[in-house]
């Protein structure tokens, strides 16, 4: 084959690949409604506990403070600090060296404790998890074992509870060196992480304005987050598994989906910077979108969270498409994760459309989709107090309102946190009269 023959079919090849990207991007996009969170769902959704808004802290041997941190661009991480497992980027992940690592997580208090999972690229070896309810040496033989693995998968995850612990212990036997992501350790489910959620407990000394970015994510099913639309899934009750937090669990498009999208509702509309995603590793196009309003819906966007008034369908015509300006685009080239940085820029919904530059026969699968803003304030507690967890503030404690989950009427929704502080009094019935009925002693004859 000549040099020239060779060069017109690569040519040919590129030109072909281009315009069936350019087709499927023409293409009318019709987006399904995400039925309301439930409470039969509910127990599918465990806070993670592994959070520096949570209070927990992590101590690693490098000795890498936050100020360390460094975040993920695009699909690129080179970051070093241990402080990212506990951050709520899935994206940003810490480096395993050959050897062992020994990491100490704890929490402000006992907690009750189920699972604990995270995100495997590439390390091979083996992990321990131990958990103890004292601060003990990390070479104590009073630590309690509960799970041992070997690292051969891309998701580590380990059913240790219900157990109750302070500490939770990994060390890494490595023998080939990775990176780590998406460390989450997992309370029992139970119905109190919606109705009343956790009250922000960030006491950080050393800060920096890379950790003040990606400490706290705007897309939390246990807020006012939640998956609104899909492009196609045989299991439309699943799509809030893409804001859950976990990175274990995932949600399906449909095979035949040449364009998966989502649509992520804020809640209410906020400042955003930052929008990262991990999903099935392909050669993917993504374009990140922060909408003010849907387009195309004339319903009230202020009471489609609130009263889940959001139609049933949304379709996005070429026109409608073509008036939509990403924040950014990403063309990923296989390694299942994203991260756009952009100016500021407010809006209530945001918008991923992924674009697989070749066909594939399986269902593209998105694990998590996270968002963030700004910290203007210079209190990392005071932002995230303020933050986009809003909700009833009291005694310097947050706690989020129920009613902002945005639930429908079509559902058996979540209760609301509590009862009017005060009401009229309750009538009571009257105590019956009071009769005295005398003791008589028997008498002897």
């Amino acid at each position: 084959m000549s040099a020239s023959l060779s060069s017109l079919l690569k040519t040919c090849g590129i030109c072909s690949l281009f315009l069936a990207c350019t087709s499927s991007f023409a293409a009318e996009l019709v987006l399904e409604k995400v039925p309301p969170i439930t409470v039969a769902q509910a127990p599918a959704y465990p806070e993670n506990l592994a959070r520096y808004y949570h209070g927990a802290q992590v101590e690693a041997p490098q000795g890498m403070s936050i100020a360390d941190l460094r975040l993920s661009s695009r699909s690129e991480d080179t970051n070093t600090a241990a402080a990212a497992l506990l951050c709520d980027d899935p994206t940003v992940g810490y480096a395993l060296s050959s050897g062992k690592t020994t990491l100490l997580v704890s929490f402000p208090k006992i907690e009750n404790i189920d699972t604990i999972s995270f995100l495997n690229h590439g390390v091979r070896g083996d992990v321990h998890i131990a958990i103890a309810s004292a601060k003990l040496p990390a070479d104590s033989p009073q630590w309690h074992d509960v799970s041992k693995q070997t690292l051969k998968s891309d998701l580590v995850k380990s059913k240790i509870g219900p157990a109750e612990a302070k500490y939770v212990r990994l060390t890494f036997d490595v023998a080939e060196p990775g990176r780590i992501a998406g460390l989450g350790i997992y309370s029992t489910p139970a119905l109190s992480a919606f109705t009343m959620p956790r009250a922000s407990k960030l006491n950080v000394q050393d800060k920096s304005e890379t950790f003040g970015l990606i400490s706290y994510n705007l897309t939390d099913v246990h807020a006012k987050a939640r998956a609104l639309y899909v492009s196609s899934g045989d299991d439309l009750v699943q799509a809030n598994n893409m804001i859950d937090g976990q990175p274990a669990s995932s949600y399906n498009f449909g095979a035949n989906d040449a364009m998966p999208a989502t649509v992520i509702d804020l809640g209410k509309v906020t400042t955003l910077r930052r929008i990262s995603a991990i999903y099935a590793p392909r050669h993917v196009g993504i374009d990140f979108y922060v909408l003010q309003s849907l387009p195309g819906s004339a319903t009230d966007n202020d009471a489609i969270g609130r009263e889940g008034n959001a139609p049933k369908t949304l379709r996005l015509d070429d026109k409608s498409l073509a008036k939509l300006t990403p924040v950014a685009s990403v063309l990923d080239e296989g390694t299942g994760r994203a991260a756009v940085d952009f100016p500021e820029m407010s809006g209530r919904y945001i918008l991923v459309k992924w674009a697989p530059t070749a066909h594939q026969d399986s269902a593209f699968t998105v694990a998590e989709i996270s968002a963030f803003g700004k910290n203007k304030s210079t209190s990392l507690i005071a932002a995230n107090t303020a933050g986009s967890r809003a909700g009833i503030v009291s005694d310097g404690k947050t706690i989020a309102d129920a009613k902002d989950f945005g639930l429908g009427k079509d559902a058996k929704e979540i209760p609301a946190e509590a009862p009017p502080e005060e009401g009229p009094p309750v009538g009571l019935p009257q105590p019956p009269p009071f009769v005295f009925v005398p003791l008589v002693q028997p008498t002897s004859p």
